[in-house]
């Protein structure tokens, strides 16, 4: 037996410290950002919670559009109109300001005001909890060492037995060990890719989606009648899928892809 323990027994208990090393780690992610603070976003901000900055500005530049302050020019080109809609958001605002001359979307985008605009929304969503900040991340990323220690043990018993010529267990244990090792690493490496969001967002979002599914694009919801609040809504919630099916064309101008983003065709049951 090396190191005293028969190869049955240290998989088990490597097993047990894999269970405990895995709830250290979704602990660290659960409770790191639970707690926000301030007002509730609003969907601009909602929509870079679902998706970032693109979502974003899609959003944003939809109100515009409902509010008839957005028009399709020639050569993919998009132009503001009138004012912006009031209390807009400082987003909606910079972007109906960069489109007071012809553009492309991907010149609206590149916008410096619409850049800065987007860095006042992440620093406010950062500030009240609801994004994490750098050192966060790092915190989270660190709750997964204890995967990778568990690891690395499984990983020098096995060593040993090899070079010292000593058993570690049965052919069974030794590959059931080998096989650990390699999922523990694995699930560590996929642990350490921490959420920009914090465990309060995420909760945010789910609440959201549950009391709005409705407008939830795999239900198929009827546009007609719904009005610019439901489809903001269901954008900054469910993707730009909505915008779709509501302005097709003008989705495409603003980077929608009607590929990727079109609702799944249902499938209907063979005839026999």
């Amino acid at each position: 037996m090396l190191w005293g323990v028969s190869g049955p027994l240290f998989l088990l208990d490597y097993l047990g410290a894999v269970a405990v090393a895995v709830a250290v780690a979704l602990a660290a992610r659960e409770l790191t950002g639970h707690r926000a603070r301030g007002a509730t976003p609003d969907r601009v901000e909602l929509a870079y919670l679902t998706d970032r900055s693109l979502l974003a500005c899609q959003v944003g530049v939809a109100a515009l559009r409902r509010a008839g302050g957005v028009t399709v020019g020639e050569l993919a080109t998009l132009q503001a109109e009138g004012l912006p809609p009031p209390r807009a958001p400082g987003l909606v605002r910079a972007l109906h300001t960069a489109l007071r001359r012809p553009q492309t979307w991907a010149a609206v985008l590149a916008d410096p005001d619409v850049g800065r605009a987007l860095r006042r929304s992440v620093a406010r969503l950062a500030r009240d909890g609801w994004l994490l900040t750098p050192g966060q991340r790092r915190r989270v990323a660190l709750g997964t060492l204890p995967l990778f220690a568990v690891a690395a043990v499984g990983v020098t018993r096995l060593v040993e037995s090899a070079v010292e010529g000593r058993t570690a267990g049965g052919p069974a244990s030794v590959a059931g060990l080998l096989l650990c090792c390699l999922a523990t690493a694995l699930g560590g490496w996929w642990l350490t890719e921490v959420p920009e969001t914090g465990a309060a967002a995420r909760r945010l979002l789910r609440r959201l989606r549950r009391e709005h599914a409705e407008l939830d694009p795999e239900r198929r919801p009827v546009w007609q009648g719904r009005d610019t609040d439901a489809l903001l809504t269901a954008m900054a919630l469910f993707g730009p899928r909505p915008l779709l099916a509501v302005d097709p064309a003008f989705a495409v101008q603003v980077g929608v892809d009607p590929e990727r983003d079109r609702p799944r065709p249902e499938r209907r049951p063979a005839r026999r």
